[in-house]
């Protein structure tokens, strides 16, 4: 027998409603199985009965259909679609199960709490809590509620309820300056290096002027890691890549991502101009190392000079480049540097070897924080490809943490763990908000533009896809790449 004509016989006149709600108690709390599985239905704690219930979910969509084309829509997704509850039910006059005492004051209660704090209630309106008989517990809205009675139920009175599950409510958010918060950290490794430095070369400097003179010497072997990465020919190529215009895929050094052009100058820029600006750009380099040359020679005396010129030379180097991408390129080659060592275990020997290895320390730690703050400009091209360089720079400064954590400098490795904090959150807040990568898979080579139109609905996409699979020709690309998702 079903359930709707177990309430039909049991509820068909006024003195069977006692034994009406004895029966649908036994038939949903009772027995084992299915039946007992179900949750007495109830909204905010008022209990009611339930006849039957539907429930309508899915996803928001439109269906696009293009005229005169013999071909399957378009169906955009819109993101979710409210999930839409109606619930049939029931209450009835002195049922211990369903609340117990009048009929009449159970459906003021329940009005009551669907209202929300009207004629006394303490629940504010908003967001309730549903118990369903089968999806169990749901924060919901009750947006509709009907009532209805009859004299042939007596003592019953008929309930329509209409929920929509709802969430909490989501306001506008600020943007966080992650890239600030790098630019601070930097500061903050700048500092303790110094620091450490100090400490460092406090005793070596009382040997003499032979330590003056490794100092001078370690600059000297750093500064000419730096002005060969600064003639590097790739870097010259990408200074006068910016110039504006299309000149195709492989002229173009900015880094702006897939889905924007190339940095470029100004329009009124030529090459003659780009290639003046890259000269004062390796001018301002050769400078900031005549400086630190000079206070290498005062170390002892004023070794925070020292450290200042150091972090120029690695500012000016990172200035040099065309991009981001560019300036980090040229820094972790610049990282891999090593001072000649010296040879000797007499006391002049010793102080000169630690006066090379505290140089070494602060020249590397002043280029993993140019790295950081180069990474905070990076316009990442999708969302694995912010992972891939928040990957890479990690590694960097994880390898700078292992050493000063064997070193024992407790603040560097504490400045350095803050560093790798910040960029790490910094990339992951501008990748979180682009597409990914994914693999696409054709039956035949087609041309770019079509493949764009295909792929995203925007013929205009098609550079960016050329950009990203880089193919011998926009006309045939490969029957398989890997591109931006969407």
């Amino acid at each position: 027998m079903s359930i709707a004509a177990s309430v039909g016989n049991a509820v068909g006149s006024i003195g069977g409603v006692a034994s009406a709600a004895q029966s649908l108690a036994n038939l949903f709390n009772g027995g084992s199985g299915y039946w007992s599985r179900l949750r007495p239905a109830s909204y905010n704690g008022v209990p009611f009965a339930v006849l039957s219930e539907s429930v309508t979910a899915g996803r928001r969509s439109v269906v696009h259909e293009y005229p005169n084309k013999e071909t399957k829509p378009w169906v955009e997704d819109l993101g979710l679609q409210s999930t839409v509850i109606r619930i049939s039910g029931f209450l009835v006059e002195n049922s211990l199960v369903y609340g117990g005492g009048s009929v009449a004051d159970q459906k003021l209660k329940l009005l009551n709490v669907i209202r929300g704090g009207m004629n006394g209630s303490t629940k504010a309106p908003g967001l309730g809590t549903l118990i369903h008989p089968t999806w169990g517990t749901l924060r919901s809205n009750c947006i509709s509620a009907e009532f209805g009675s009859s004299w042939d139920r007596g003592r019953v009175v008929e309930v329509r309820l209409v929920f929509v599950q709802g969430g909490d409510r989501l306001y506008p958010k600020a943007q966080q300056q992650t890239s600030s918060a790098v630019s601070s950290a930097a500061a903050g490794v700048n500092s303790s290096s110094l620091l450490s430095f100090i400490s460092n070369i406090a005793s070596a400097i009382a040997k003499g002027a032979a330590v003056i003179k490794a100092a001078v010497s370690t600059v000297v072997g750093w500064y000419q890691a730096v002005n060969t990465l600064v003639h590097d020919v790739k870097r010259f190529w990408n200074s006068l890549s910016t110039l504006a215009g299309n000149f195709g895929r492989l002229f173009g050094g900015g880094n702006t991502g897939y889905a924007g052009s190339n940095q470029k100058v100004a329009s009124t820029a030529t090459a003659a101009s780009l290639i003046a600006a890259d000269t004062s750009s390796r001018a301002a380099v050769a400078t900031a190392g005549a400086a630190l040359t000079t206070a290498a020679a005062n170390v002892g005396s004023d070794p925070t000079t020292f450290a200042s010129a150091a972090q120029g030379v690695v500012t000016a180097l990172a200035a040099s480049a065309s991009s981001p991408a560019d300036a980090i390129r040229l820094l972790s080659s610049l990282i891999q540097f090593s001072p000649t060592p010296v040879v000797g275990s007499s006391q002049i020997a010793v102080a000169q070897q630690t006066m090379q290895s505290a140089c070494a320390d602060l020249f590397r730690r002043a280029t993993v924080a140019q790295i950081a703050i180069s990474s905070s400009t990076y316009q990442p091209s999708s969302a694995d490809d912010a992972s891939s360089m928040r990957d890479s720079v990690a590694a960097l400064i994880d390898n700078e943490i292992q050493i000063a954590a064997d070193q024992g400098e407790d603040d560097v490795y504490m400045s350095l763990r803050a560093l790798r904090q910040s960029v790490v959150a910094d990339l992951d807040a501008r990748g979180s908000g682009l597409a990914a990568t994914a693999t696409f898979t054709f039956g035949a080579t087609l041309p770019a533009l079509t493949l764009a139109n295909r792929m995203y609905r925007d013929s205009t996409r098609s550079d960016e896809l050329v950009a990203q699979v880089d193919p011998v020709h926009p006309a045939f690309l490969p029957t398989q790449f890997n591109a931006l998702s969407s």
